[in-house]
């Protein structure tokens, strides 16, 4: 023994690979032998005859029968002192009884499993030793039972035909004595040295779990209507499990079936209702079952295959699993909303059916048409990975289960609905976003969805109706169940029953639009939060936290965008200033903060903002961002070009100066000054500005998030530079960036009075401010961004750069880029690419609204 344990030690990881591809074998050979031998349509055929009570009644009876199996595997695991939780130890004891009591294989499934499950490294031996204590004693209840099915033999008349195989329950009887006599062997590591508590505590669980079986056998009968009695069904059960076992065929499943056809027609159960009773059986006890073993075993063997590979089974398996979840809830929406459509018997049903046949049809079909949109609606929240998903999925199944069996057992239906449920229930610990956001694009998918059912339904009724084109145009309404044409221009009264129609179809549309209005906002988080109100204080203190220039951290102190901060250790290292629109949190600019932790900060902020069911966007990024956003699996575009005016190549003497100069010449010649007034500001001096900027809109409405707008407040907190007339009075200015840095500076507004007689001002104040900057120290001037600038204008440009060109040509009110590209160009600037970062499962158009949007929303909104 000692040999063959140490063989197991050597080659564990090799044995337990082998044991779980063979029980992958034997469970797909065991599916296929299932299919061929069960027909779908006997069990229908079966369950037709049942009420819905008497099925969830073996359903449940037949789960709890396997259960007192689990007691076994809680007795292993005291004898093992191994710690496990409740949870771990039903799951595991679950699969191997389920996945034994069907393929068996002669004890080695179960041995192997336990082994598998139970053992810990270099604890094998232990293992292995407490197994060939505790699995023995699974035999001791059949001993009970065998002995007192022997003794109904000889005292129940009916019995009589049994008694030839008296001998097997004789022989049976005898397990229980052998087993004492093993398990008291102090001396024996193995099966011996057991002790007497843990074997009593074996015996009685034995005694449950056979006797739970025996008596579900004998319930299922009863449920049929067969009128054989306990007396006579306890020892034939018994008989038919022994020559099972010693048959060694996997689940014991067809000798047991043969003895038992055998001995029912004994008592008067003819060849068709023994095998419906044996079909039944084999359904609730050892299938369904065997369905939720198997999937457990998929899910432990599918832990080890992803550590193995390090995490991408899971990470693809939950791919998986929420695209069948949302196909499957997308496709049974499209089938009961068909099933509204298409003509149906409803004669059967209940007070319906003897209501008048159209309002009846009416009533009837509605609750499918509701039902259908629902799912397209649930279909979105699995999707999103809603945690409110999870009870609306499992009201919406319970009721659409109640519905779809009112006429008649709906059997593909209803284990449709099963497996969808089954499959929630396994990834119920993905669905627990508190959040869930429904934007533009996902209710116009929704409504496609819904309208396209219902238009593809119509076609296909239509074809089917053998219409040959000719008849007038007409409307299609229900009556009594068929679809009729009716010319609306050939009777006058027919434009009544049209209305009527009318009325309903607009019904049919506005009870489920306010479902859905309800269900999200029951699914939305009341109390939800991301990020944080801009905060002056913390933001200044973190800015002093480090020596790296961002100019866009400049526009924070705008106070019209959201703020989030990434700690380390409690401190503020990175903050993304963003806009939430739409269900998106869009972020404007570049982090600011160290770089060396904007990997970090970038995994928590998407994280954090995926769980809150917000989609994050990256807006005007560079190269690198765009590079490190991509790691993350974000897709990107170019959205335009920043031009960076080199300022030591800058300069007013020679031939490249010659136009400044000129522009300078012309202005100063004229009386005009250039001149930088610094914090703090009078009132007069800040009403003066403002009056500036409203003569320069001119009633348009400014733009907030990626550009400043007039601000007193914001404009108080940096120099600004300012164009004054020969009086002196302020006719331009331009607001310096408060995050200028050493290295780089740029100015944020630069307005002028339309009024001004004088042509150039603009370029006058350009020039000046490239030589204030110059002459303190600063290498480069930021003249900002060219949005769209040589973005999809090319014949063979990205579709989506195309499309962004055109959504902003059409939509923006008051900038023309190519004209702001021309402006900037003068300068002889070098021109840095900018992009737009968006996860691959959004859809860039809405993106790109969202974007639009948040630029032309009313300053100063969050």
């Amino acid at each position: 023994m000692n040999k063959l344990i140490s063989f197991f030690k050597k080659w564990q990881n090799v044995l337990k690979s082998i044991l779980f591809l063979s029980i992958s074998i034997l469970v797909l050979l065991e599916l296929i032998k299932m299919g061929k031998t069960i027909s779908p349509e006997a069990v229908k055929s079966i369950l037709s005859g049942l009420s819905p009570f008497q099925i969830v009644s073996l359903l449940v009876l037949g789960i709890l029968s396997v259960s007192p199996m689990m007691l076994y595997d809680f007795i292993l695991c005291k004898e093992l002192k191994k710690k496990i939780s409740l949870g771990k130890l039903i799951e595991s004891s679950w699969t191997i009884n389920s996945l034994n009591n069907l393929i068996g294989f002669a004890g080695l499934v179960d041995v192997g499993l336990r082994y598998s499950y139970f053992t810990e490294e270099d604890k094998g031996e232990e293992t292995m030793q407490g197994i060939s204590k505790v699995m023995p004693y699974f035999m001791s209840g059949l001993s009970l039972y065998s002995l007192l099915s022997f003794g109904l033999l000889f005292f129940v008349q009916e019995n009589a035909v049994l008694k030839p195989y008296s001998f097997v329950l004789l022989l049976a009887s005898l397990i229980l004595p052998v087993l004492l006599f093993l398990s008291t062997r102090k001396n024996w590591s193995y099966f011996g040295n057991l002790s007497k508590k843990k074997i009593l505590a074996l015996i009685l669980t034995s005694l449950l779990d056979w006797g739970f079986v025996s008596c579900f056998f004998f319930y299922v009968g009863r449920t049929l209507g067969y009128s054989v009695s306990l007396a006579n069904t306890l020892p034939l059960f018994f008989i038919s499990i022994c020559i099972g076992i010693v048959s060694m065929i996997p689940g014991s499943l067809g000798s047991f079936d043969l003895m038992m056809m055998s001995g029912l027609l004994h008592f008067s159960v003819n060849r068709n209702e023994a095998a419906s009773w044996l079909l039944l059986f084999r359904i609730f006890y050892y299938i369904i079952p065997f369905a939720i073993g198997l999937l457990f075993f998929i899910k432990s063997m599918g832990g080890q295959i992803n550590q193995k590979f390090y995490g991408l089974p899971k990470k693809l398996s939950s791919l998986l699993g929420q695209g069948i979840s949302h196909f499957m809830a997308n496709f049974f929406g499209f089938f009961l909303m068909a099933t509204a459509i298409l003509p149906d018997e409803i004669h059967s049903i209940p007070l319906i059916g003897q209501m008048d046949p159209i309002r009846g049809q009416l009533l009837w079909q509605f609750p499918s048409f509701l039902l259908g949109s629902l799912f397209f609606l649930l279909g979105r929240l699995l999707k999103r990975k809603a945690a409110f998903a999870k009870p609306f999925a499992l009201l919406l199944c319970l009721v659409s289960l109640l519905y779809i069996n009112l006429g008649s057992i709906s059997l593909f239906s209803s284990l449709y609905l099963l497996l969808f449920m089954l499959l929630l229930f396994i990834r119920r610990k993905e669905l627990s976003r508190t959040s869930f956001f429904y934007p533009s694009e996902d209710r116009l998918k929704d409504f496609s969805y819904i309208v396209g059912s219902l238009l593809i339904t119509l076609l296909l009724l239509y074809l089917s109706s053998g219409n040959t084109g000719k008849e007038s145009l007409g409307f299609l309404i229900f009556h009594k169940g068929v679809l009729h044409r009716i010319n609306a221009f050939s009777k006058p009264h027919y434009f009544t029953v049209f209305l009527n129609y009318f009325l309903h179809l607009f019904a049919y549309f506005l009870i489920p639009a306010l479902s859905y209005i309800a269900v999200g906002a029951l699914a939305g988080d009341k109390h939800f939060s991301f990020g944080e109100k801009f905060n002056q204080e913390r933001f200044q203190n973190f800015l002093h936290s480090f020596s790296n220039t961002n100019l866009d951290a400049s526009l924070a102190f705008l106070g019209d965008k959201l703020l989030y901060y990434y700690q380390e250790g409690g401190e503020d290292k990175v903050a993304f200033q963003f806009a939430l629109e739409d269900g998106k949190a869009v972020v404007m600019g570049e982090p600011i903060g160290e770089k060396k932790y904007f990997p970090a900060a970038i995994s928590s902020f998407t994280a954090e903002a995926e769980e809150k069911n917000l989609t994050p966007l990256f807006y005007e990024v560079g190269q690198d961002l765009t590079l490190l956003l991509h790691n993350h699996g974000y897709e990107f575009m170019k959205f335009g070009e920043t031009a960076k005016v080199p300022l030591s190549d800058f300069d007013l003497v020679g031939k490249s100066g010659k136009k400044f100069r000129a522009a300078v010449n012309k202005l100063e010649n004229k009386g005009y000054s250039f001149k930088v007034m610094y914090p703090p500001f009078s009132d007069s001096f800040l009403q003066d500005l403002e009056n500036i900027s409203d003569a320069w809109l001119s009633g348009r409405q400014e733009k907030g998030f990626s550009l400043g707008f007039f601000d007193k407040n914001y404009l108080s907190l940096a120099p600004i530079a300012c164009v004054l007339d020969s009086e002196g009075k302020v006719q331009a200015f331009s607001n310096f960036l408060i995050c200028n840095g050493e290295k780089e500076a740029s100015i944020d507004l630069m307005r002028y009075n339309p009024g001004t007689e004088s042509n150039g001002i603009m370029d006058y104040l350009f020039v000046q401010n490239f030589r204030y900057f110059k002459e303190k120290g600063v290498e480069y001037f930021d003249l900002g961004m060219a949005p769209l600038s040589n973005v999809g204008q090319e014949e063979h440009s990205f579709f989506q750069e195309k499309l962004a060109f055109l959504v902003y040509a059409f939509t923006n009110r008051f900038y023309s880029f190519s004209g702001l590209r021309k402006y900037k160009d003068k300068f002889s600037p070098l021109w840095e690419a900018r992009y737009l970062s968006y996860p691959k499962d959004s859809s860039l158009l809405f993106d790109l609204l969202a974007i639009f949007k948040i630029d032309n929303r009313k300053v100063k909104e969050l």
